[in-house]
């Protein structure tokens, strides 16, 4: 599998059957995630806090990150402090390119996402998951 992209989950009151979508959803072995409210109302967009961490024990350099947000509402534009950030429907991306340093670091961000939507005040997370590219590092592992 080449690229990894996570599905989206949709709700319609209409339906009458239900798909487990954990089912062939790729976890990160090495990357943790997770995001929460910040502040409610802060002039038309709301913000959150995205906390990542790689972990200590992992052998590889990670030369991509990518979080995708899923919002109960729709996102119609983000910014990201650090790296990019793209909005589609209720969908946030979050990509992090050519950072690789990540080999057995700890190598962690804590930074803020602004989102705008016309639901902005009561916006919540679905869902949040990472992914990471992985590179062979100095010492030939994986």
């Amino acid at each position: 599998m080449k690229d990894y992209v996570k599905p989206v989950v949709l709700a319609t009151e209409e339906a009458s059957e239900g798909v487990y979508t954990a089912s062939g959803v790729e976890a990160s072995d090495c990357w943790t995630v997770s995001v929460r409210k910040d502040q409610d109302d802060a002039g038309g967009y709301c913000t959150f806090r995205v906390e990542a961490r790689h972990g200590d024990s992992a052998e590889h350099i990670s030369v991509k990150t990518v979080v995708t947000i899923l919002f109960d509402q729709t996102v119609t534009d983000a910014k990201f402090e650090g790296f990019g950030a793209e909005a589609s429907g209720n969908v946030v991306t979050l990509t992090r390119e050519s950072h690789a340093n990540a080999y057995k670091s700890g190598d962690n961000f804590n930074s803020l996402l602004q989102i705008w939507s016309p639901e902005y005040k009561t916006i919540g997370v679905v869902s949040a998951g990472i992914t990471c590219t992985k590179e062979v590092n100095v010492q030939g592992g994986f």
